[in-house]
């Protein structure tokens, strides 16, 4: 008897390390690597049983593997596993079921040693369950109950390992209609059940995305576009949607087979492969840009918005099958409609049981009314087509004759919905295999004819569900005795054992990898130039290029790892006089280059955008800001303008609570550096902060005006004094050409952020004054960058792809690295007006804080809502009884 579970496989990231540009070994975490098979089981294929696709990790993993300074976080559901099933297609046609559950998994010791990866970093792993039966229900059960097993805080009795054995090995595939087989892991029982060969294909998935993700008819457009073997592209933001309609499309063409290819989830790097001029039947997470693509005659459907563009006509299918066709399906998907519609001429038993069943959640009874409904239909196109079969050695059906028979019938010439499908490639192959041969006897559709023809139920097709099924147990076996009460934990999930021959290949591996990366680094972390001249003779260009950047590689590396060290430190400990804070400083300070300066800020950054909200303690706070000032005042020396703006940003957002429990923020600690004195910091922050904008179709002068008051909102947070920052800003503004009414709202927004800091804090030391430039013209928005290509396929899935289309792609595909984070400038924005506009009670801060410095707007006792900067003419604008230009604070 054949094995229901032909392989259990798992898929990561594997000790060589490759991104999915294929470069070699760990570029940090803003890059997506290569997936590889890192265990399976059985080792080996076995009689009956066909060996692994070689192209499984990518497509299982069509993105890549992605690096996480975290595990799952409560919450956030992007960091939970996630289930989804996964079709290939093999070399002969046949389908390939797999079933998916990823999930992040720490990264292992070994590679993370060889390749500097710092600890308690993360990657996405897949646990699968390959298959030639399509039991979806039960593999995803199965999958889902041996991850909850072994992360479950109550472990297991027996070895993991050894329960995905005794699954794999013992649970046999039913014959069809054969009965039940019943097998457990654990205490969770599960079946599985083959259907009779009298019954409708087996499809042991739920047709309810279909029809939530499509109306009516948007389902019989995208059922008409793969009825006629067009160009079919799903797009949608979730794996498992793309697999799940289009495998439904698929059994809704029975008794027709789809012949050509078919790839419900593309790998990201087989994107090119959308310009085949074969039909295919194609899924693309819609993440994945295909602006630079020509998708002429392409049928691209979005699953998420319920919209297909077609990119040819279509002709569509003919009255009065396709009125037939959409009235069945409002009467299964919504019978209250169709009640309504039939209120006049229908009996009210027929409204009260369709009434009902509306009350009813979707079932397996759904999905088998809505197979017939599709069935039904093409029993009544194809009605009579016996009589033309010929299935001789030069026709196999007399298509002329048929249309002819048919324009007599309908009184309409023939149609050409119906010319095109009779050629298809579909209907051929259906009188090849199911009706050509002699030995055949009526399928599902002759029979339905026939029903018809009696004005029969559809349902009576269908064999008797009431005839009592034979039900195979799988007994539970242990392959080793467990001491009592003993149990099996794991903090990850774990690997096979592997043979000798399979260890020394991983360790040789990783050596590798080891000894490289020691090779390219010099002993001291920042060499001078004329070490760095020494150590390099005789190298290439990109040699040396090469070696620069493996040593980027680990100074960021190094950041990382202590930087994670340096945040674990408990209460009792000392961050200033920590190891970690003394490596992290010598390598800011002796870096010539600002690799050390520029790292830890991408440290900060990359931890922030993991979830980190910045929260620090005391002396922790102590230490990063004297680390950030030091980042700053060498990014100076260096005129790294980069570096310093990054740094500013970041220090708006990480803080800690001062001893009045009031937020206290890094940035508020930097006024004493001399680089806010120069105009040419803030122009060039300014023009960059234009440049990071995503979207410039708005207003100019609103954009401008929002970027301003970013730039007020650090400068008031750094400290400026309100002359020299409005003197900065007004210039900016000049030459931006921003309005009067922009400058006046402008001017009372920095006015009131500086009076509620002096609120909280004081004034800070008088700062020397500001010499600004001339005002130049307005500056343009500078274009946009070239949104990134998809990344190349490796070998062996290339090799696969090219085996389901007639001929080779000519041209290779375009290359990508992944697409950075995004910019999180809105959220700093939104913690900086945290820090400057809070509701300021004078009283009550001083009670917190203290009788130290100034806590009170001198003379107004309420909270403040708005100060406004006027001018004479504008005083009646703002209703201002007052006749004086000036400010005017409003409660």
């Amino acid at each position: 008897m054949a094995r229901a579970f032909e392989y259990f496989v798992v898929c990561g990231l594997g000790p060589d390390l490759r991104t999915m540009e294929g470069r070699s070994g760990f570029h940090g975490f803003d890059y997506l690597y290569m997936p590889s098979l890192l265990d399976q089981f059985p080792p080996t294929a076995s009689s009956g049983v066909a060996e692994l696709p070689p192209q499984l990790p990518p497509c299982v993993m069509p993105a890549g593997v992605e690096f996480y300074s975290s595990g799952p976080i409560m919450g956030d559901d992007s960091s939970q596993p996630r289930s989804y099933p996964i079709i290939l297609t093999d070399g002969d046609g046949s389908k390939i079921y797999v079933s998916c559950v990823a999930f992040r998994d720490p990264v292992d010791d070994d590679v993370a040693q060889a390749y500097r990866i710092p600890s308690n970093t993360y990657v996405d792993k897949c646990i699968c369950i390959v298959s030639h039966t399509p039991c979806f229900q039960v593999f995803r059960e199965t999958l889902e109950e041996l991850h909850r097993l072994c992360f479950s805080s109550s472990g297991s009795s027996k070895l993991l390992w050894d329960i995905i054995a005794h699954v794999v090995l013992n649970v046999p595939l039913p014959t069809p209609g054969g009965g039940l087989v019943l097998f457990s892991i654990e205490n969770h029982l599960l079946s599985i059940e083959v259907p009779s060969k009298d019954d409708l294909p087996q499809a042991d998935l739920s047709f309810q995305p279909l029809i939530q993700c499509l109306d009516v008819d948007n389902v019989i457009r995208l059922f008409t576009a793969v009825l006629l073997e067009r160009h079919v592209l799903l797009r949608a933001s979730k794996y498992s949607l793309l697999t799940l309609v289009a495998e439904s499309i698929c059994h809704l063409l029975y008794p027709i087979k789809w012949q050509h290819v078919f790839i419900p989830v593309l790998f990201y790097g087989g994107v090119d492969y959308l310009e085949a001029p074969t039909p295919y039947m194609m899924g693309l997470h819609s993440s994945v840009d295909i602006s630079h693509l020509r998708l002429d005659g392409v049928a691209v459907v979005d699953l998420d918005h319920n919209t297909i563009v077609l990119g040819d006509e279509i002709p569509s299918i003919p009255e009065p099958e396709l009125g037939q066709l959409r009235a069945d399906l409002v009467d299964l998907i919504y019978p209250n409609l169709a009640d309504m519609d039939r209120m006049q001429e229908s009996a009210g038993v027929v409204r009260e049981s369709r009434s009902f069943r509306a009350n009813k959640a979707w079932s397996s009874t759904h999905d088998t009314e809505l197979r017939l409904i599709f069935l039904k239909f093409f029993a009544t196109i194809l009605s009579g087509y016996r009589d033309f079969v010929e299935n001789t050695a030069v026709n196999v059906f007399n298509k002329e004759a048929f249309l002819r028979k048919r324009s007599r019938i309908t009184g309409v010439p023939p149609d050409p919905a119906i010319d095109q499908f009779l050629s298809s490639q579909g209907f051929l192959e259906f009188l090849e295999k199911g009706y050509g041969s002699s030995s055949a006897g009526q399928n599902l559709m002759d029979k339905l004819q026939q029903a018809m023809s009696k004005c029969q139920n559809s349902s009576v097709i269908l064999p008797d569900p009431a005839v009592e099924r034979n039900i195979l147990t799988v007994s539970d076996y242990s392959s080793q005795e467990i001491a009592s009460g003993g149990k099996y934990h794991h903090d990850r999930f774990p690997s096979r054992p592997r043979t000798h021959e399979q260890q020394e290949e991983r360790k040789r591996i990783l050596d590798t990898a080891n000894a490289a990366i020691d090779h390219s680094m010099p002993h001291s972390p920042s060499p001078g130039p004329a070490q760095a001249g020494q150590s390099m003779d005789g190298l290439s260009p990109s040699e040396i290029a090469a070696e620069r950047e493996r040593m980027v590689l680990d100074i960021k590396v190094k950041l990382q790892r202590l930087w994670q060290r340096l945040l674990e430190l408990g209460p009792t400990g000392d961050p200033l006089g920590s190891f970690e804070y003394g490596t992290i400083l010598a390598l800011i300070e002796s870096d010539a280059e600002g690799i050390g300066g520029s790292g830890f800020i991408e440290c900060i950054g990359e931890h922030m955008n993991s979830g980190w909200n910045g929260d620090l303690s005391e002396e922790q706070f102590i230490a990063v800001k004297e680390l950030m000032k030091t980042t700053i005042s060498r990014a100076i020396s260096r005129n790294d303008m980069i570096t310093v703006r990054a740094a500013l940003e970041f220090s708006a957002v990480v803080w800690r609570k001062d001893v009045g429990s009031v937020t206290d923020y890094i940035q508020r600690h930097l006024y004493v550096l001399p680089i806010w004195d120069e105009f040419r910091f803030w122009d060039e922050y300014f023009d960059r902060l234009m440049d990071s904008v995503a979207d410039k179709s708005g207003n100019f002068a609103n954009l401008v005006s929002e970027q301003l008051v970013v730039v007020a909102q650090h400068m008031a947070g750094l400290g400026l004094p309100d002359a020299e920052a409005w003197c900065i800003l007004e210039t900016t503004a000049k030459k931006y050409n921003l309005g009067s009414k922009q400058l006046i709202k402008l001017r009372g927004l920095l006015a009131y952020m500086q009076q509620v800091r002096v609120a909280y804090w004081g004034p800070n030391p008088v700062r020397s004054k500001i010499s600004t430039p001339p005002i130049t013209s307005q500056s343009q928005v500078r274009t946009e960058d070239v949104p990134p290509q998809p990344v190349e396929a490796t070998g062996a899935t290339r090799s696969w792809l090219q085996s389901v289309f007639t001929r080779d792609k000519p041209t290779a595909p375009s290359r990508t690295s992944r697409v950075p984070a995004e910019s999180n400038v809105l959220a700093m924005n939104e913690n900086i007006q945290n820090i400057q506009q809070p509701n300021v009670d004078g009283a009550h801060v001083a009670q917190k804080r203290g009788p130290s410095s100034i806590r009170t707007l001198r003379g107004h006792k309420k909270a403040v809502t708005v100060l406004h900067a006027v001018t004479k003419a504008e005083c009646g604008e703002y209703g201002v009884d007052d006749d004086e230009a000036g400010f005017f604070i409003s409660d």
